[in-house]
């Protein structure tokens, strides 16, 4: 799987988990570009990425 493959899933998951629009859950992925290069770097997958990318935009 390519790298854009890889963040595509990540934001359909996180458009999914929120149920929300394509648009607004990219913003929220690119808005943590730390965790979502430290996951795809570490190899994993979409759905834990997705919801670290959650937790965090949530804390804050």
């Amino acid at each position: 799987m390519k790298y854009f493959e890889w963040e595509g899933a990540v934001t359909e998951a996180v458009a999914e988990t929120l149920a929300m629009n394509h648009s607004d859950a990219a913003g929220i992925v690119e808005a943590q570009p730390f965790y979502t290069q430290q996951s795809w770097g570490k190899g994993v997958d979409a759905q834990l990425t997705a919801a670290k990318i959650l937790a965090v935009d949530q804390a804050e």
